[in-house]
């Protein structure tokens, strides 16, 4: 099986051609596991869960290098992935996060604790078959990669935004949960160590932000 790009120093690893998909580097999340987990975030809970799926959907402020990116989260799509980025914004877990994949014409990811030295969070969440589609613009959460085949359940804090629609990230069964609503001029200027400086619950979904 052919793979496409290997950067080592970046610590990042693009999946093999027929297995296209957003990532995370074992290597280094091996390294991670092995530090004590960050002791202010947990695992989404029921009642935040339900809490996500019930408010429907929430706007998240990204403030990067780059520029403001608005997000529209949708908690009846993937209320588990929701509460979970909603607890990990809260947490400020994603203030100096840097993205470190860059793809054009498919995606930008962040969200990897070793590279601003964290711990990892010490937990993944469940895979949710969310109605949501992979267009342009779709934020979705990562998942870890090996042998061949992507590992399923094993989002923790990494995520993406594609580039263009990639429909190919559906069928392989990424849950997508939420669509930039406006910056993706912003999002398409992002390159390599461009960092988020500050997340932030904005509020409901066509109600006043917070």
């Amino acid at each position: 099986m052919r793979i496409i790009l290997v950067l080592a120093v970046l610590g990042l690893i693009v999946a093999p051609s027929s297995a296209r998909g957003p990532i995370i580097d074992r290597a280094r999340a091996k390294r991670a596991a092995a530090a004590k987990p960050t002791a202010e975030v947990r695992p989404p809970t029921s009642a935040q869960i339900a809490a996500a799926k019930k408010q429907g959907k929430v706007n998240v402020t990204l403030e990067t290098t780059k520029g403001k990116v608005e997000l529209q989260l949708d908690g009846k799509a993937a209320p588990i992935a929701v509460a979970n980025f909603l607890n990990l914004v809260k947490a400020g877990f994603y203030s100096g996060m840097p993205f470190h994949r860059v793809e054009p014409g498919f995606v930008i990811q962040a969200g990897d604790p070793a590279l601003v030295q964290r711990p990892p969070v010490g937990y993944t969440i469940p895979d949710e078959k969310s109605p949501m589609k992979h267009t342009k613009g779709t934020i979705a959460m990562a998942r870890s990669y090996r042998a061949g085949q992507m590992i399923p359940n094993s989002a923790s804090t990494q995520f993406y935004v594609t580039l263009a629609d990639t429909p190919h990230l559906d069928r392989i069964g990424f849950t997508a949960f939420g669509k930039v609503m406006s910056g993706m001029s912003v999002v398409e200027k992002i390159a390599v160590g461009d960092k988020i400086v500050k997340a932030n619950v904005a509020g409901k979904a066509g109600g006043k932000g917070k």
